[in-house]
């Protein structure tokens, strides 16, 4: 079966001034695709999917999208509480996107159904749950029907119900032919999305290799802590499938898959780092 490319990207690179941070990327995303980028704090996964969604030019390389009109919904990695209802966030959202009043109203209330997320007139989204605003987050995105949805670690601070939740609504959207690109932190939520996974290292991209059904099956460990950055770094080049990302006050979180787990416990303790918390996960 031809596969059809919607969005191409060919040796895309990214600069900051002099600071690299997207070195001769390519990705092809095809119609149905479901595609998981996975790497550490810094490593250039965000940038990533601004510039698949047209957010940030590039420096050099090419964006190629399949038609002129293709419909690229963004979720960032976090929506401000805003002192509006879902319903009038939606409405100016819809209204910036150019959708006609009626067929505006009619949308809105159908992302609340199949969100399952009340249509309240009153309640405002200062009071939402992190759940809530995630649904509202990708709600935004999919104002008009997306070819491409692209995801901001759109699992981030959920808990296990609104986890639950918002990976059944991304495999009913997937189903509908909407190509899904996301950057997930967590492997096994990764596994739950019948997807392909690269990583990103250095500005680098790299297709994972692993056999998905042994790579996802087993359980993985958070280990909440802190250690100096000159650890960090040797960490990181030690262990290369542990990833790791950073707090607002400085801890860091860090992924750890069984096979890493003894090894990198031992490392991280020797070379001083502190452990605030530590928790073994199974989804499956």
């Amino acid at each position: 079966m031809t596969m059809e490319a919607l969005l191409t990207l060919k040796e895309v690179s990214k600069k900051y001034g002099n600071r690299d941070v997207l070195t001769d990327v390519s990705l092809t995303i095809n119609k149905g695709d479901c595609i998981i980028l996975r790497g550490n704090n810094g490593s250039g996964k965000s940038t990533l999917l601004r510039i698949v969604s047209g957010l940030i030019p590039i420096s050099s390389g090419e964006r190629i999208l399949k038609r002129s009109n293709l419909v690229i919904g963004y979720t960032p990695d976090r929506l401000s509480k805003l002192r509006m209802t879902s319903t009038e966030y939606l409405t100016h959202m819809g209204k910036i996107s150019g959708i006609p009043g009626n067929n505006l109203k009619n949308r809105i209330s159908e992302l609340h159904d199949f969100f399952s997320l009340e249509q309240s007139i009153t309640l405002k989204m200062t009071h939402f749950s992190k759940g809530m605003l995630q649904k509202t987050n990708l709600m935004q995105a999919m104002i008009k029907t997306p070819d491409v949805l692209v995801l901001d670690e759109p699992f981030s601070g959920l808990d296990k119900e609104s986890t639950g939740h918002l990976l059944s609504s991304l495999k009913r959207i997937k189903s509908q032919g909407t190509s899904i690109l996301a950057a997930v932190h967590d492997p096994l939520l990764a596994g739950q999305l019948e997807s392909r996974t690269y990583w990103i290292r250095q500005g680098r991209i790299l297709m994972d290799d692993a056999d998905d059904s042994s790579a996802h099956s087993t359980a993985f460990f958070e280990m909440e802590g802190s250690v100096d950055q000159e650890t960090l770094d040797r960490l990181s080049s030690l262990f290369s499938d542990v990833t790791w990302k950073t707090y607002d006050n400085g801890d860091l979180l860090f992924s750890i898959m069984k096979k890493d787990y003894c090894d990198f416990l031992i490392e991280f303790i020797h070379k001083g780092g502190e452990i605030n918390s530590l928790l073994r996960k199974e989804l499956k």
